[in-house]
């Protein structure tokens, strides 16, 4: 039996934030330090870095719950299946329910009951968790779905990738200007129809001198009382992203016996422009090769999403599936490798035939 991607869907807040709303804020460094710099430098520095010019924040009204329930939705729709014929759902994410006005979030109950809840799901055999695993959280929870599908324990389980990093923003952190908000997720199921599906996958977890390269702590404005916002040492968030993703690339299509040459595209976490050029470089290092072309095998969403964290790849392939990323299209028979990096550290990399 293969595992497939039977259904995709997404939702992106209709908010739009255009980085011009980040030239009034006061920008400090770890020790309070207000910045010398216009701020008109930094946010332009900033988009040549990174290449986000928007993104969107969800209302600062309301919970998270709304936006997983309309991308989970579409997945479902899209799938063309009943609700209750879904045996598992599988919530990746970072911090919970984000709540209101400043008032935190919530981890109990899970985000995964919340959606079976939310959703009018009756099927009590369907099992509903939510795993905690930085950036690549939604594709551990497709390896996972994989797993329970592969050992008879679901036929389908619904992933949802969902970030609402606007409500964990430190105001005066220049890489508030980094983290945005969305979801998106997808229908996997059992088949034994045709030649689609997994074909291997790998993941790496160091936790070692990397564990606080990605963290929650206070705010650089010591007079804010907000202990959980977040924070990254970016430098060395690239360091182990740029050596890592194409390692742990290479170990899943050394799984399938294959090599960069036979991919068709790349979809990468989308955490910055300059980070996605040097996983393309890399790789064609490693596998001695012209390099790999942008315009036809990576496609990039982060100039108008932003880094959506464990949304990115979800939400990138739901929009490639429907035709809406300019003229990037995914066809029948083509090799496509998913891969994240993220908190942890942790990286992972799956190997796809559609």
């Amino acid at each position: 039996m293969k595992t497939i991607i039977k259904g995709t869907g997404t939702h992106l807040p209709e908010r739009v934030i255009e980085n011009s709303w980040f030239l009034n804020r006061q920008f400090m460094d770890e020790n309070g330090v207000v910045s010398a710099k216009p701020n008109e430098e930094i946010v332009a520095k900033l988009e040549a870095i990174t290449g986000i010019k928007s993104r969107r924040y969800i209302s600062e009204k309301g919970d998270s719950v709304p936006l997983m329930v309309a991308a989970a939705a579409n997945a479902i729709n899209d799938a063309g299946i009943d609700k209750n014929q879904i045996d598992g759902i599988i919530i990746a994410h970072n911090a919970g329910n984000m709540l209101e006005d400043g008032k935190g979030f919530h981890t109990v109950p899970n985000m995964a009951a919340l959606l079976k809840n939310r959703l009018a799901i009756t099927n009590y055999q369907c099992f509903a968790y939510d795993i905690l695993f930085g950036c690549p959280g939604w594709l551990q929870g497709i390896i996972q779905a994989h797993q329970a599908i592969q050992m008879g324990d679901a036929k389908n389980v619904l992933v949802v990738g969902i970030e609402v990093a606007s409500r964990l923003l430190d105001p005066h952190d220049l890489d508030s200007m980094i983290l945005a908000d969305g979801c998106g997720a997808a229908v996997i199921s059992g088949s034994d129809d045709g030649n689609a599906g997994i074909i291997s996958y790998a993941t790496f977890s160091h936790a070692q001198e990397d564990l606080a390269c990605i963290y929650l702590s206070g705010s650089y404005n010591k007079a804010l009382d907000a202990p959980t916002l977040f924070k990254m040492n970016g430098k060395d968030v690239y360091k182990y992203a740029t050596v890592w993703v194409p390692k742990v690339i290479k170990a899943a299509l050394d799984k399938a016996g294959l090599t960069a040459a036979d991919v068709d595209m790349f979809l990468f976490h989308q955490a910055n422009g300059k980070m996605l050029h040097a996983f393309a470089n890399n790789l064609a290092q490693m596998y001695n090769i012209e390099g790999l072309n942008f315009d036809t095998k990576i496609p990039t969403t982060i100039d108008f999403t932003g880094n959506t964290s464990v949304a990115t790849i979800p939400t990138m392939l739901d929009l490639i599936l429907k035709h809406q990323l300019g003229n990037y299209s995914i066809n029948p028979g083509m090799k496509v490798v998913m891969a994240s990096v993220g908190a942890g550290m942790h990286c992972n990399a799956i190997v796809y035939q559609f």
